[in-house]
């Protein structure tokens, strides 16, 4: 098992596991607006401050996130575990990893947005110390606000 950086050459493989991820959480992957990120991800990315991790375990990435700077922070963005590989901590590597990244440039909060019939990312920012700050709508889907100090 190992986290680096993603590679321009990881897009397939990105873009499959966000669309097993949102699948998997009861949603329609191409209901989902906004996912342009994933198709330069580089560019997207570091390119502009930020970063996206990919965790590789046996013969494929399994787990993928990211940040990208905003005036209060970092935002956390494409957080995703392959539904055949939740359970193993991976989430947990790429969440410590993200924030020991954001740290270390010399961010101090972390903001994302989830939605609340992703169950098991409502109860996996909490147990990282995230706290809920708010809740809005976006047509179908409630979308809860988690913030951090770093």
């Amino acid at each position: 098992m190992s986290i680096r950086p993603v590679r321009e050459d990881d897009r397939e493989a990105v873009i499959a596991l966000h669309r097993a991820a949102i699948r998997s959480a009861g949603s329609d992957p191409d209901d989902v607006p906004g996912n342009e990120d994933l198709d330069t991800p580089v560019a997207s990315y570091r390119d502009n401050g930020g970063e996206l991790f990919v965790l590789e375990a046996g013969d494929g990435i399994v787990a993928m996130g990211g940040y990208k700077p905003r005036e209060s922070g970092v935002e956390l963005l494409r957080m995703a575990v392959a539904p055949d590989a939740q359970g193993e901590g991976y989430g947990s590597r790429i969440i410590e990893a993200l924030e020991a990244h954001a740290r270390e440039a010399g961010y101090e909060h972390v903001e994302l947005e989830t939605t609340a019939r992703q169950e098991q990312a409502m109860r996996f920012y909490p147990s990282h110390g995230y706290r809920e700050t708010g809740r809005r709508r976006d047509g179908e889907y409630e979308v809860v606000r988690f913030e951090k100090s770093l």
